[in-house]
């Protein structure tokens, strides 16, 4: 009667298995369908979509290791979890390198996953009735690995999508015709009192048996204390955050600490599973002779009627603790909660000090669970930025009709002392708002050249207020930086400053009635879905009145994110190009009447990304596309260009400056100083258009620039500070131990298959000395040039600092020689 209760319960607890089983084979079929339609539904967000599906898919393939029977079969289902996780993981933190490294590393994990399941297949063959469509599954899986890692015959960020679809549908087939349990009855139980470590050898003794007894009763009556302390551990995790934060007490206010406690979890299970845990169990696979020998020398005694002794006493200790260890990994390998509870138990207690001496090591973007709310938000804002944008312009136009105010003036600056042909200067910074030393490194000197009477005011040019560009971090990270500067400051907009809705950009930098009608017009276009109120709009411009009062910071002239100076000669033209790197229908009217009003003007454009950085063109190819000018526009036309296969809209951007023949272009979000020379033909004749990175105001320095600089940049004469070897030389000297193997993998793998300038946050150093950089432009009408001088930490740049290529340093020139670009005024009509 026993065994038919057994058998009994057996069999229904393997129909339950089977249920389950079907359950995530469903789940996943239907997240396979999900992301073949992706590209299709959801656009811009398809990547982040795709990376959701694929840590989805592979938490419930893992699920299937606590169901296999057969050790091949659980080894094959984690790895294939792992991978999925893990390719998952990278398309969230980096979709913009799909198309690069990033798509051989999918295409290696797809074929490490199907050469696994290949050969887990071939070898049940013999004893599984499912190994053929295991091998079907391994099969589809090298297929998919081979298209995308030779880009053949398809390629593509939607066919990339497509193709992890095809795996996920291939994964949940295989779940759902899986072997299912027959009912029959139940195999021969394994003797009583076995060594829950098999491979020590142990025969069967009365003392392992009672052990495991007490070891399951101490794991019941614990169980609510372990889970309470576990529990403890994240909502102090969650308070730390709230208070370090300084988050809005509203319901989004909440989601950023929400996110830095769930990945202080997730932390906590890496560091279990990825660091404890192997180095446990390779320290039990080397020591277990030596606990082999100890138990047979204490079983033999115990047998004997002896007494363990005080050696004995001390190795009884370990070898308990070792039985311990070894009967929660038996019970982990079968049951996913004992397994999270122990990765839990063991992985908060290092994730909080983790936290607490992660001030020690310096703030890091990579290291800093406080830090990864921003992928959400960059997500978020790079689906509706542009919807956002010319809403919000659409609401300044009819608060500012053209009877008051002429449409070619609306969005123009006027700062005093420019309009006439009189000489003056101007500064640009570009990525500031850090708030940290390496921002206030730059503050003695343009303080400093701020009170120089042809200085007469000052740009920023990219990403104001990092990490989010909330309200609550304006005063330490503009206006406490900025304090003793009196000239007006106008900005552009970065992707970070968008994460709020720029809804505190507008606050600080529009005037009030255009901010107020700027933040109204998205809460519309938005559905009031958001926790923004009228109330909280005026509170936002408020605060930003007093700031200004409090710290004599001059802002609050601009009527939009992007701005326009005109001066008799020279013109300025600052242009806000979002977080995709492109402008709406409405700016980009504005950009064409803005070059049209600028013509036989010397023109500089301020981009919010620049069109060249590491030694690559940004406009979507290798290089710059040399289309076809045209007089009219049509229906296929943009900006007078006729649209080829190849054209982004950045490119178009890029396109319409040559054609306006724009000398100087200058950009941010790069954290570097780089510059670029590019020739290019127009109206007859060959010209030069100027390009400078000037992301170096304050924020972590992209160390990608100079490890992983082209051998043939996209324009010949070029050049960035600081130098590769400084660079490299200050990293070997300030990187600590614990971060050793990380920067040897970037300085000398470039960090494959991801890339060297996406681990660039990995290694920030607030000491000196320091590499920041910013940027002052003299416009000299009275020697009819342009001169551009870059200025570090202590001044303004040398020769020696920078790295240079092509023939840019001029005859005569040496290292000590301050470094500054001329361009002459008249270069455009030679």
């Amino acid at each position: 009667m026993t065994n038919l209760v057994e058998t009994h319960s057996e069999n229904q607890g393997a129909w339950a298995s089977a249920r389950w089983r079907r359950a995530r084979g469903v789940a996943v079929l239907v997240m396979g369908c999900l992301a073949i339609l992706s590209p299709f539904l959801r656009g811009e967000l398809a990547s982040l979509l795709v990376g959701l599906l694929l840590i989805a898919c592979g938490v419930l393939e893992m699920l299937e290791t606590f169901q296999a029977d057969r050790e091949s079969e659980r080894r094959s289902a984690y790895l294939s979890g792992a991978l999925s996780v893990l390719a998952g993981t990278l398309l969230l933190a980096r979709p913009q390198l799909l198309l690069r490294g990033l798509a051989l590393f999918v295409a290696g994990a797809f074929l490490i996953d199907g050469i696994g399941k290949t050969v887990a297949a071939v070898r049940a063959r013999a004893s599984s009735a499912s190994w053929r469509r295991r091998l079907v599954s391994g099969l589809v899986n090298i297929g998919l690995a081979l298209v995308l890692a030779a880009q053949w015959p398809v390629s593509g960020r939607a066919v990339v999508a497509i193709l992890v679809g095809i795996r996920l549908l291939s994964a949940g087939w295989s779940m759902l015709l899986g072997r299912e349990h027959k009912p029959g009855p139940i195999a021969e139980p394994p003797p009583r009192g076995l060594h829950p470590d098999r491979r020590l050898r142990l025969p069967p003794n009365p003392e392992f048996a009672a052990f495991e007894e007490s070891l399951s009763v101490d794991e019941a009556n614990q169980r609510w204390i372990n889970a309470v302390w576990c529990w403890i551990f994240v909502v102090v995790f969650f308070a730390i955050h709230i208070g370090r934060m300084h988050v809005e007490w509203n319901l989004v206010g909440m989601i950023a600490p929400l996110v830095a406690a769930v990945g202080d979890v997730c932390t906590a299970l890496v560091i279990a599973f990825g660091i404890i845990l192997p180095c446990r169990l390779a320290w039990r696979e080397l020591t277990r002779p030596v606990e082999r020998r100890a138990w047979e020398r204490q079983l033999a005694r115990s047998e004997q009627g002896r007494g363990p002794g005080l050696l004995g006493r001390v190795w009884r200790i370990w070898l308990r603790a070792r039985l311990r260890f070894s009967w929660r990994m038996a019970r982990a390998r079968h049951s996913p909660r004992a397994a999270l509870n122990w990765g839990l138990q063991v992985g908060l207690p290092a994730t909080a000090i983790l936290i607490a001496v992660n001030p020690i090591w310096g703030f890091s973007w990579f290291f800093n669970s406080e830090s990864w709310t921003t992928g959400i938000w960059d997500r978020w804002a790079e689906a509706r930025t542009d919807v956002w944008r010319e809403r919000m312009m659409e609401a300044v136009r009819k608060h500012y009709p053209a009877s008051s105010i002429p449409d070619d003036r609306l969005f123009a600056v006027e700062p005093a002392g420019v309009a006439g042909s009189d000489d003056f200067s101007f500064l640009v910074l570009g990525d500031t708002g850090e708030g940290g030393a390496a921002q206030h490194s730059l503050r003695d000197q343009y303080l400093f050249l701020g009170r120089r009477q042809d200085v007469k005011f000052l740009v920023i040019s990219s990403d104001v207020i990092y990490p989010e560009g909330a309200m609550l971090d304006y005063e330490p990270n503009f206006y406490l930086p900025f304090k003793g500067f009196t000239k007006p400051i106008y900005a552009i907009p970065g992707n970070h400053d968008w994460y709020d809705a720029l809804e505190a950009f507008a606050a600080n930098f529009l005037e009030p009635d255009a901010a107020r009608a700027s933040m109204h017009a998205r809460m519309e276009v938005d559905n009031w879905w958001t926790t923004t109120t009228p109330r909280r709009i005026e509170a936002k411009i408020q605060e930003a009145a007093r700031l200004r009062r409090e710290y004599s910071v001059s802002t609050g002239w601009q009527r939009g994110p992007f701005f326009e100076v005109q001066t008799e000669r020279f013109a300025l033209i600052a242009v806000d190009t979002g977080v995709l790197r492109r402008v709406d229908t409405d700016q980009w009217a504005w950009l064409k009447a803005a070059l049209e009003r600028s013509r036989e003007k010397f023109i500089m454009a301020i981009l919010g990304h620049p069109l060249y950085a590491g030694g690559r063109y940004q406009g979507g190819t290798d290089e710059p596309i040399a289309g076809e000018w045209v007089a009219q526009d049509g229906p296929a036309e943009v900006a007078g260009y006729r649209l080829g296969a190849e054209t982004t809209p950045f490119a178009e951007i890029h396109r319409l400056l040559r054609a306006h023949q724009v000398q100087i272009v200058l950009a941010g979000d790069t954290h570097y100083f780089e510059h670029y020379q590019e020739p290019y033909d127009a109206a007859g004749a060959t010209r030069t258009m100027y390009h400078f990175v000037n992301g170096g105001g304050g924020a972590y320095m992209s160390i990608g620039t100079p490890l992983d600089w082209p051998r043939e940049p996209a324009v010949a004469d070029c050049a960035f500070y600081p130098r590769k070897d400084f660079l490299i030389e200050k990293l070997d000297r300030e990187t600590p131990v614990w971060k050793e193997p990380l920067w040897l993998w970037v300085k000398h793998l470039h960090a494959w298959p991801l890339t060297a300038e996406s681990m660039a946050g990995a290694f920030l150093y607030n000491r000196a000395p320091y590499v920041q950089s910013f940027v002052e432009v003299r416009v000299e009408n009275s020697r009819d040039q342009v001169r551009v001088i870059p200025h570090g930490a202590n001044g303004p740049l040398r020769w020696r600092e920078l790295e240079t290529f092509g023939s840019l340093v001029h005859r005569g020139k040496a290292g000590e020689d301050a470094v500054e670009f001329v361009v002459p005024m008249s270069s455009r009509h030679p």
